[in-house]
């Protein structure tokens, strides 16, 4: 069965149903990724069609606001992913604000350039890509002087990250994602190859995965006509993707070790400070900010303790393989400079992870830090209203990491446009988090039809 097929129906129940008098903009595309090497875990979804739809209007005498992106792959099973980042309902006077809904709280904005899922799950259709998840909940915006803002958080929903969806079928484990980590297909006993054969063990949706409860608060102080602003801010809630432990036994027949797979949903704390300055045209963002996988809130707050991780069946060590989730506490500085000037876009990037992360790649059960101190550029020109290119690129100092992502794009009669990228990974280190997608370059092009 589908892990993200047990949220499906929830993700869009989150959010307003039916918007009145509403503004719908939207897209219809056919996409296509060529590979330009092999993969160890090769799927075979390479074309796809895909709709996006952005609707704003009234609801209950509020602004209501739906933005959702569906794909369906072609000729391949008639696979189906879909996001929806934000739905919500919003009431706003001139001190204050009210939202309902799922929405992204822009509480660090440098989280979306370096692909963090700290704060907001990335949306998981591509392995380079930044679009983000909001959280579901209520949000309260209060003015309380002329400089200082004040910003709540509440929830008891939590919808984790649905994509990339894995699927557990016939004891194997797959995904129409290259990007997902698989857990072992097998495992050496006495100096022979066993197969491991898993299997999914459902939880309580609403007990394990859904009634779960958030709860942050920001504070913001801003100065010289709103050019300048400093934030502290604190978050605990759920993490934004499922982690995965399991259970194993050797079959009756000695043939094969059985796996069970069981979802875990773990609460950790996200914090950080946050300054702002514009200066002309050029938008500087600076932040120094903390996740902690093991930050402990209230007896209302589920958490898994690290010193009954192996009596919660956290920690799995048997004979046949061991699960030592990581649950490592990550702090980074970071800063950013935008400047926009029409014809040309640019901004200049750097983050620097200040904690020890000594965990290897990531696998089926946890993952290692995405960066340890790197550098990003990106650039975007447009030599006229209908034809622009884009090239962005991370490069990490520590581990020589090298993300390189480029795209042209051309707009026809403002109603269809062609896009033309490619994505290339360069990661030496085994002990990178890239290194497992080192042979994921690809060339794509995509043709959208606007609406």
């Amino acid at each position: 069965m589908k892990i993200s097929n047990l949220l499906t129906i929830l993700a869009i129940l989150a959010g307003p149903i039916q918007i009145q008098a509403a503004e719908i903009t939207g897209n219809f595309s056919y996409e296509k990724f060529q590979r330009l090497n092999s993969p160890e875990k090769q799927t075979q979804f390479d074309d796809w069609t895909a709709i996006s739809v952005v609707a704003d209007g009234e609801l209950l005498n509020s602004k209501s606001h739906i933005d959702g992106d569906f794909r369906l792959y072609v000729n391949n099973e008639n696979k189906f992913n879909f996001s929806v980042p934000e739905a919500y309902m919003e009431w706003t006077d001139r001190e204050s604000r009210l939202s309902v809904g799922r929405q992204v709280l822009n509480w660090n904005e440098n989280e979306e350039y370096w692909l963090l899922s700290n704060i907001n799950s990335n949306q998981g259709f591509y392995l380079l890509g930044e679009k983000k998840e909001g959280l579901v909940g209520v949000q309260y915006d209060k003015r309380l002087s002329t400089n200082v803002t004040a910003s709540f958080f509440f929830s008891y929903l939590n919808v984790p990250s649905l994509n990339p969806a894995v699927e557990i079928k016939d004891g194997k484990v797959s995904s129409n994602s290259e990007w997902v980590r698989s857990p072992p297909e097998a495992t050496v006993i006495e100096g022979q190859e066993i197969p491991l054969h898993f299997s999914l063990n459902d939880p309580d949706i609403a007990r394990d995965i859904l009634l779960k409860k958030s709860l942050g608060a920001r504070l913001a102080y801003a100065w010289d006509k709103d050019r300048s602003e400093v934030s502290a801010y604190f978050l605990y809630k759920p993490e934004g993707n499922i982690r995965m432990n399991a259970e194993a036994y050797m079959a009756e027949d000695l043939s094969r070790v059985e796996v069970v797979a069981n979802p875990i949903v773990n609460h950790h704390a996200v914090y950080g400070l946050q300054y702002r300055q514009r200066f002309g045209s050029v938008r500087m963002v600076a932040g120094f900010d903390v996740n902690d996988p093991n930050a402990k809130l209230g007896k209302d707050f589920d958490i898994l303790d690290l010193g009954t991780l192996k009596q919660n069946n956290k920690v799995f060590e048997s004979e046949y393989f061991s699960i030592k989730p990581a649950y490592d506490k990550e702090s980074y500085f970071h800063t950013s400079a935008n400047l926009n000037r029409g014809s040309y876009m640019l901004s200049v990037n750097y983050i620097h992870n200040v904690t020890d992360n000594d965990r290897g790649s990531d696998d089926f059960y946890s993952e290692t830090v995405k960066w340890k101190r790197a550098v990003g550029g990106r650039v975007r020109y447009y030599f006229d209203d209908f034809f622009n290119v884009m090239i962005d690129m991370k490069y990490d100092i520590e581990r020589r990491d090298n993300i390189l992502k480029a795209e042209v794009n051309y707009s026809m009669f403002n109603r269809a446009s062609f896009n033309v990228g490619m994505e290339l990974i360069k990661s030496p280190e085994d002990t990178s988090y890239w290194a497992a997608y080192r042979a994921n370059d690809a060339v794509y092009s995509s043709l959208k039809f606007l609406f």
